[in-house]
């Protein structure tokens, strides 16, 4: 090290640069503290980000909705049929139901039975139908159900039309109530109906529905 060179004696000189040499180190060490304190603060934050975010968004298990279950059901896209272009067409026989619906199983003597029936199209596309008055029917027929005891259209008008334009799965409720009593065309004499068993059945140009049995009791 170069000896110091002055006016002054040496020491003083000696101890300027120690004082320079320590303020030195100083800064350095200074300087090596922030960088290790700003790094500290760095890794400290971070978790608490990923925290964050992993709050904010919730892992792929909490947001799937479609269990393996439900790959046998297809998406509405497969299953639904898109309508032909134009005005709806005329309902095949085949795609309209008829449904006949007695509101209890059985009646007490005396008592008035409501009667209905659903027509529904069961096709995948709007279509037209005539569903007028004209064109249903419900009927009582016996247990064996050979014999009409009783038709809604004996008494009540059998004219009218009711051109609908029927959606996919769409229903259509007629009904009345019957006395629990015979009919004849033209709404002739009537004969009440004993104890027993007794069929009901719906009817829509020539479409018949399934026989609901229903009772009458004594």
């Amino acid at each position: 090290m170069t000896e110091p060179t002055g006016p002054l004696p040496s020491t003083v000189y000696w101890r300027r640069r120690i004082a320079a040499v320590g303020a030195a180190l100083a800064v350095l060490l200074l300087v090596i503290w922030i960088v290790a304190v700003s790094g500290s603060g760095d890794e400290g934050v971070q978790p608490t980000n990923a925290a964050a975010a992993s709050s904010s968004n919730p892992p792929p298990s909490a947001s799937e909705t479609a269990p393996a279950s439900s790959s046998t059901t297809p998406p509405p896209s497969e299953t639904t049929q898109a309508p032909p272009p134009g005005p709806p067409q005329a309902c095949p026989d085949d795609v309209i139901g008829v449904v006949a619906k007695a509101d209890k199983p059985s009646y007490p003597a005396g008592a008035q039975a409501e009667l209905s029936m659903d027509v529904v199209n069961n096709g995948p596309v709007p279509c037209i139908r005539d569903i007028g008055r004209e064109h249903r029917e419900l009927a009582v027929l016996t247990a064996d159900g050979a014999t009409v005891l009783w038709s809604s259209n004996h008494c009540l008008s059998a004219v009218g039309k009711e051109v609908r334009v029927m959606q996919p799965k769409e229903a259509f409720t007629y009904g009345t109530k019957w006395a629990g009593s015979t009919s004849q065309p033209g709404c002739g004499a009537h004969t009440r109906l004993g104890a027993g068993d007794y069929l009901l059945v719906a009817k829509l140009a020539g479409r018949t529905s399934s026989p609901v049995v229903f009772r009458l009791e004594g």
